[in-house]
């Protein structure tokens, strides 16, 4: 499973980057997909764009989103156990990218709550950086 943050490129960027790992799904972690800054990762021209590449898109924003309309975020969210599951199933399965706005996975949600959920259930989870070059998740070490 990869991670992927779209920052303010072009679909055509993205791709580029995620195309040397065969990414044929792209799992979109935003609460809300749109982008001012990113019009291609505006959520109907996204389904499009991937539409036209015969890449997968599916919305787990619901769900896996770091700023939903209220509630909490992650574990404690309706939903986000069985997202969680749907994305181990498919690790299994599909080369599946998550996406997130956030171009370095630092301090996003997609690292910090959804790769850690995954690593936690056994999935290697590798992030896509801006430049192109990867980094295999971590978590963080505890606190002493």
């Amino acid at each position: 499973m990869w991670t992927i943050g779209h920052g303010a490129g072009s679909f055509t960027d993205l791709e580029q980057r995620a195309s040397p790992y065969g990414i044929s799904m792209i799992v979109d972690v935003r609460s809300r997909p749109y982008s001012r800054h990113a019009p291609d990762f505006t959520r109907p021209r996204l389904e499009l764009l991937c539409d036209e590449a015969e890449i997968g898109y599916r919305w787990l924003g619901a769900t896996l989103g770091g700023k939903p309309e209220g509630g909490p975020v992650g574990p404690e969210r309706p939903g986000f156990d069985e997202s969680i599951d749907e994305l181990v199933e498919r690790a299994g399965s599909t080369p599946t990218v998550i996406l997130c706005a956030e171009l370095e996975p630092g301090a996003c949600h997609r690292s910090t709550i959804v790769a850690a959920a995954l690593h936690e259930r056994g999935v290697e989870v590798i992030h896509i950086l801006g430049d192109g070059s990867t980094r295999r998740h971590e978590p963080p070490l505890p606190f002493s």
